[in-house]
Parts: structure tokens; C-alpha cells; sequence
């Protein structure tokens, strides 16, 4: 009862309902039309789509990059190689000769194993690698990345060798190594090319037709697409030489709050070149330089508050964007063609039967005149009674209330009977005051579509209207008191 009479007193001050936001129209002014159905699916279309990108960033997130100097003082850096050249693992060597003059001999740091060279299979992956651009390729690494339980079994750095034969005509070469970080430059050469050895490779076996498998800097990372994996050069003169200048970028990641993952990423510009014997040495040669910038990539996520405040603004923003588009455009259309009057009101049965259920129905006039002619019209008429449309006026007990129609001119002022001579004779009349002289009023007129000439005081045409006419000067107006008489 408290809470109630505070309303009361807040709404006497300023009613409630001018403070509120949300308007509201009955279904009597709600037009529906097939233009704006088309309209509310295609926002809604516009919003679930909107609303399948921000799931997408809670559920994977988004990566932000940047860029500053690398202040790592690490001195080593680790290499990952795989690749298979077209030769026996005999007549290859590998090395590697860094910036500081240090030579490295990795023939044995490196694994060596023969097999076959497939080049309808390597032509098929580098096919396979050049179709996929750069998102499908984050896309293809996100899901490979390891499970709940991945923890149980260590990842091998590198797969077994495909179809192993010890002696075969191609040789895989494969391994990690840990060089100075500085710029460097790894040779794969031929047996008596480039370096002095005490055997020569026949030229009839030289092939540096190559499929680089893998080619890496620091710990394997899923979203860093290396530039070399899955790259094949086919070489058609014995003495060819290929060249890969490779620029190496420190990249930390960050993910959550895990540990920091430093790795590293590269860029690549790579070509090739044939010559005549004793003019180059024929192999490859891969060099590299440390680029003094870093970069930093921090995975992002949103929390589940965030994704549901976005949904909301997403679907609210469309909804209200499209509304007032929809306003502008049909006031355009209104200017340039004009407003439109074909539009249907859309309204309920039930709206109307609550009305008269509730309001009552429309209001007619009653017919009071009386007239004397023969009407030609349908319908029947509604004899008055004294105590309908004059039941305010004053009376005493032993008079009572005045009559309402009026007496002919050569008549007393009351009939004889309130009701017209056509009524049926079962009806019970009351008994008339000033006795049985007056002949009884006619008939009011009938509610149809003939035309009567009445002799009182209206005339009744056809169709209900009515014309008020001045009574005989010698007709007394029923509500005047008789002559005489003291007790009214």
C-alpha cells in the first residue's frame, strides 16, 4: 500500500507514463506490407552474419603485430632443413661458412637417407602449396595444433623417410643445427665442385632437381608460414646453381598468459642460373642474414561479458540503422511520387467486439416525430411513453408527469392514450387523466424510405431525417402547466 500511494503521488505531480521511451501503436494503425518483410530478413541476415564474426574472435581471437628493435642478446640460432635432392647422399656435401670466418662441416650434423625421387608426387605438392594463399593457410595451421592431451606424447621433429633405400638415387637430407646468429651462408655442393675432395662427381649424375620440404629458424610455431616449405626447383643443366637470399625476423609470441614463445620468420627471394662447366659451381646455397628489427605478436581474445555486449550493439545498431533508412526512404518517395493512399489498415475482429462490448455501439438519434400520411417504407414504428424522454420533469403525487405529445389545435391539451390508434388492442394502456375526448396522437412516422406529411409538430421524411416546424399558435408546449392550477 506504501509503494502504491508513492506512485500516486508521483503520477498527481507528473504522470508516469510522459516519461515513457517505448511508444506504442494499437494494431488499428499497423500496416504490413511485402517490401518491408524482404527488408526485416535481409537485416537479419545482415546480423547473424555480423554476429557469426564476433564468435569468431571469442572463440579464436585475432593476432596483433609489433614491431620494435630486437633486444635479444642470444648467440646462436637454430636451423631446421628438409629437403631431398635428386642425387645419391654420396656425391653431396654440406656446409656452412658464417660472417665471422667460421666453416662448419654438417655433412655428418645432418641426416642423410636415401630414396626415390617422385616428381609427379613433388610437382603435386608444390601444386597443392601454391593453390593456398596465406589465410588458408593460418587457417589449416589453427587446427592442427595440438590437443588437451598432446601433453602425454612428444611431437617427432621429423617424420620418418618415405620409401627408404639405403643406396638410392635420391638422398634426403634432414636435421637441426645450431648456428652463430649472424649472417651465414649453407652450401649443398657436389663432390669435387666448389671444394677440393679426392673424388669427382661424373657429370652425368649431377641432378640439383630439389623439394624443400622444411626450412626454419628457431621452435616450429603453427601460424608462421615459411616461405620455402613446400617449394620444388627442377634443374635441366647439370651445372645449375641455386640461390635463396633470406632475411630472418625474431618474432615473439604471446598467448595469454602463457610463456613467451621466441621463434623466428623469414622472407626470401630466390633465383637461378645455368653456365658452362668451370665457370661457377653448380649446387645450392642458401644465405641468410638477421634482420635488427622484431616483431611481437600477441594472441587477443574477448571475454564472454565483451562478446555479449557486442552482439547487442551489433543487432540494436542494424535494427535502428535500417529503421531510419526505411523512414528516409519512404519520405523520399513521398516527395518525388507522392503520399500513398493504397495502404490497409491492418485491424482485428476482436478489437471492435471488446468496443461494443465495453463503449456500446454507435449512437443513433430516435425518431420522436408523428405524422398522418401513409408511409411506403419498411420498417415499423416506436410508439413514446411518458416516462422515457421526459422522466426528469417535475410532478406531484396527484398529478402526474405531463404527457410528451402534443394535442391537435381544435383539441384539449392531453389524449386520451399515449399510444396511436395502430397499436394492437392486447396492449395494456394506462388510463388517461383528463378523460376520454381527446382522440388518441398518431403514429410516429415509419423509418424507411417513404415520405409522410405529418400534421404535428415535425415532419418525418424518408431515411430518419427530421424538419422541425412551428407549432399552431393555439397548441400549448406539453411542458407548460395548465391554467389555473395552483399545485404544479
Amino acid at each position: 500500500m506504501a509503494d502504491s500511494s508513492i506512485l500516486d503521488k508521483l503520477d498527481s505531480i507528473a504522470p508516469i507514463q510522459q516519461f515513457d521511451a517505448f511508444p506504442k501503436l494499437p494494431n488499428t494503425y499497423k500496416s504490413r506490407t511485402a517490401y518491408g518483410g524482404i527488408i526485416t530478413i535481409i537485416v537479419g541476415v545482415i546480423s547473424f552474419v555480423m554476429i557469426l564474426n564476433d564468435l569468431g574472435e571469442y572463440l579464436w581471437g585475432w593476432s596483433d603485430h609489433e614491431f620494435a628493435v630486437d633486444s635479444h642478446v642470444e648467440s646462436t640460432l637454430n636451423m631446421n632443413v628438409d629437403l631431398v635432392v635428386n642425387m645419391p647422399c654420396h656425391y653431396l656435401m654440406v656446409d656452412l661458412r658464417d660472417a665471422v670466418g667460421d666453416r662448419l662441416y654438417l655433412s655428418n650434423a645432418f641426416h642423410r637417407d636415401g630414396t626415390t625421387f617422385d616428381v609427379g608426387q613433388a610437382a603435386t605438392l608444390r601444386d597443392h602449396a601454391m593453390t593456398l594463399d596465406a589465410r588458408q593457410m593460418l587457417a589449416a595451421a589453427k587446427r592442427s595444433r595440438p590437443g588437451f592431451f598432446s601433453f602425454w606424447s612428444k611431437k617427432e621433429t621429423f617424420r620418418p623417410t618415405y620409401n627408404h633405400v639405403p643406396d638410392a638415387d635420391a638422398c634426403r637430407i634432414y636435421g637441426s643445427v645450431h648456428v652463430k646468429k649472424v649472417t651465414g651462408n649453407l652450401h649443398i655442393t657436389t663432390l669435387g665442385h666448389g671444394y677440393a675432395s679426392h673424388e669427382h662427381t661424373d657429370h652425368s649424375k649431377m641432378n640439383l632437381t630439389h623439394l624443400i620440404t622444411e626450412f626454419s629458424f628457431g621452435p616450429y610455431f603453427p601460424e608462421i608460414v615459411q616461405p620455402l616449405d613446400y617449394s620444388l626447383e627442377v634443374a635441366t643443366n647439370p651445372f645449375t646453381a641455386f640461390q635463396y637470399f633470406i632475411t630472418v625476423v625474431p618474432t615473439t609470441y604471446y598467448a595469454g598468459h602463457s610463456k613467451p614463445l621466441e621463434t623466428n620468420q623469414y622472407s626470401v627471394t630466390s633465383y637461378s642460373r645455368s653456365f658452362d662447366h668451370g665457370h661457377g659451381v653448380p649446387g645450392l646455397f642458401f644465405k641468410f642474414e638477421i634482420d635488427p628489427m622484431a616483431i611481437a605478436v600477441h594472441q587477443r581474445t574477448t571475454s564472454l561479458l565483451n562478446f555479449l555486449i557486442r552482439v547487442v550493439g551489433v543487432v540494436g545498431g542494424v535494427w535502428v540503422c535500417a529503421g531510419w533508412g526505411f523512414k528516409i526512404t519512404n519520405k523520399a518517395v513521398e516527395v518525388v511520387v507522392g503520399p500513398s493512399d493504397d495502404g490497409q489498415i491492418v485491424s482485428e475482429a476482436k478489437t471492435s467486439a471488446r468496443k461494443n462490448k465495453w463503449f456500446g455501439g454507435d449512437l443513433n438519434r430516435r425518431k420522436s416525430g408523428w405524422g398522418s400520411g401513409n408511409g411506403n417504407g419498411s420498417g415499423g414504428s416506436t410508439p413514446g411513453t411518458p416516462y422515457l424522454n421526459y422522466a426528469g420533469t417535475p410532478h406531484t403525487p396527484s398529478f402526474g408527469p405531463a404527457s410528451p405529445f402534443a394535442s391537435s389545435p381544435h383539441l384539449s391539451v392531453y389524449g386520451t392514450s399515449p399510444y396511436p390508434p395502430t397499436s394492437p388492442s392486447s396492449y395494456s394502456r394506462p388510463p388517461s387523466y383528463l378523460g376520454s375526448s381527446s382522440p388518441a396522437p398518431y403514429s410516429p412516422g415509419a423509418n424507411g424510405n417513404g415520405n409522410g406529411n405529418g400534421n404535428g409538430y415535425m415532419n418525418g421524411n424518408g431515411g430518419g431525417s427530421e424538419e422541425f416546424v412551428n407549432p399552431p399558435s393555439r397548441v400549448r408546449p406539453p411542458l407548460s402547466p395548465l391554467p389555473g392550477r395552483k399545485d404544479l
